[in-house]
Parts: structure tokens; sequence; C-alpha cells
């Protein structure tokens, strides 16, 4: 597949409990050879079985709901053929241990085709990327920013921010007062992977950065959180040396 005129991926998160269950519907289209406009609509339901105070517990608002449509970046619709032409799909859902519902429409000229992806969780994590694109271009959420502190490294303080434009896909880099440039995509997706591969408990956040030494991580909640490198065998802590090794190398 070389181009698309119009895709529609639809979402349903299906039996888990409120305030996390929701459902999307994006559509992408091609309005010309390189202008793309899009279309979303998410929504969160079942809410009205709990209060407004479990809500904003969970991190979450009574206006999480969002429709929003318009033009769509064209760097992004290279990335979309690449990840259709690489999904491996079926004509029916192969998730049965699960109630979420992914599904694909694609068309093209006079004919249009509904697919399954045989590992809907790829297709769920770009989708989120591409939602992301839309919630920057909408303002709904600022570029997504990472910043790290080592206070480990020859008794001196050193940062490194990565500032994530999803709506360019572009990462910047910025260290101590500097811009350094920029990494690849992917490498900031693998970074991405490491970073949420932790547990972050905002009772354990910190609103400034502690004066002690050690390695300190604001996943973009506004907080501050220690990274423990200790324990080889713990799971959690072996995600840490790696992320912190991965960080270490743009460090000045």
């Amino acid at each position: 597949m070389d181009t698309f005129d119009k895709i529609l991926i639809s979402y349903d998160s299906g039996q888990i409990p409120p305030p996390f269950c929701h459902r999307y519907r994006l559509e992408i289209n091609r309005e010309s050879q390189k202008s793309f406009s899009a279309d979303l609509n998410l929504v969160y339901y079942d809410r009205e079985e709990i209060t407004e105070e479990e809500i904003y517990e969970e991190g979450f608002s009574i206006e999480d709901d969002f429709k929003w449509n318009g033009n769509f970046p064209e760097v992004w619709i290279n990335e979309i053929i690449k990840k259709l032409n690489s999904t491996n799909w079926q004509k029916k859902p192969t998730r049965k241990t699960s109630w979420s519902i992914f599904t694909i429409k694609i068309s093209h000229g006079n004919t249009s085709e509904i697919l399954y992806p045989a590992a809907p969780r790829l297709w769920e994590n770009f989708s989120q990327e591409l939602i992301q694109v839309i919630f920057e271009i909408a303002k709904k959420e600022a570029p997504l920013q990472i910043s790290f502190v080592s206070k480990v490294i020859k008794n001196q303080a050193h940062r490194v921010d990565f500032v994530y434009s999803f709506a360019q896909r572009a990462i910047s880099i910025k260290s101590g007062n500097k811009n350094t440039g920029s990494i690849d995509w992917r490498d900031g997706q693998k970074l991405l992977k490491y970073i949420f591969g932790l547990d972050y408990l905002p009772e354990n956040g910190l609103e400034r950065i502690p004066e002690s030494p050690g390695n300190y991580i604001s996943p973009g909640d506004g907080l501050w959180y220690v990274l423990e490198t200790t324990g080889e065998r713990d799971r959690e802590a072996s995600t840490v040396n790696k992320l912190v090794k991965f960080i270490l190398n743009f460090v000045n």
C-alpha cells in the first residue's frame, strides 16, 4: 500500500471499570496529494456509577470527553502507511481473553475493508501517538517534557530535558542551559518505554529536586521522583539502570 484515501480507527476499552473505560473514533482523510484532515471523538462512559471525587482521585476530570477536527500533519502519513504495510491483518479479532475491541477500516478508491491487527497492542500504542498529535494541535496538552537530573557525577548536578513534539514528530534535547540537538523518534520511543515502565506514585513525588546525591526524574506530571538503581535482580531496578545508562549518554 502506497497511500490511502481514508482510515477509520475504532477502539473500545471494554469491561474495565470507570473512570478508565472509554472509546474513541479517529478518522484520517486525504484531502489532496499532501493535505490530510483528522476527526477525533473520544468518550469516557459509565461514570455515572462513581462520584466526581473518585474520578479526580484517579487523575481524571469530569470534562475528559473530547471532539476535534482539523488539518493533520503530513509528517505522520508515511508512518501510518509503514504501519499499515507492516501489520499482520486478520478478518476477525484474535484477542479472546480481553473485552477491548480494536478495528481499522481502510478505504482507497471505491473499495474499503474492515481489518483487525494480529497484535492489537502495537496499534493501540500507535493510535495513542496519533491522538497525542491532535491533543498538541488543539492545545489540549503541551508537548511532553521529560526531565532528568543526576547528582552522582563528580558531585555536580547534571540536567537533561527531552521535549517531545508529537505534532512535529521530533524530540529536542536540552542539557544544562544549552540546546544540544535532537534524537531519533525511535530512540525517543525506547526512552519512553523505559520511563513509563516504572510506577510513579504521586505521594512519593517531590515538588523540588532534592539536595542529596542521586538520580531524579520528572516524567511530565510536574513532580520529581527518585530513581533507585540498586537491586540488580529486581525488575524495576533493572529498568531504572537501563534508563539511567541511556540518559547519561546525553549529559554534557
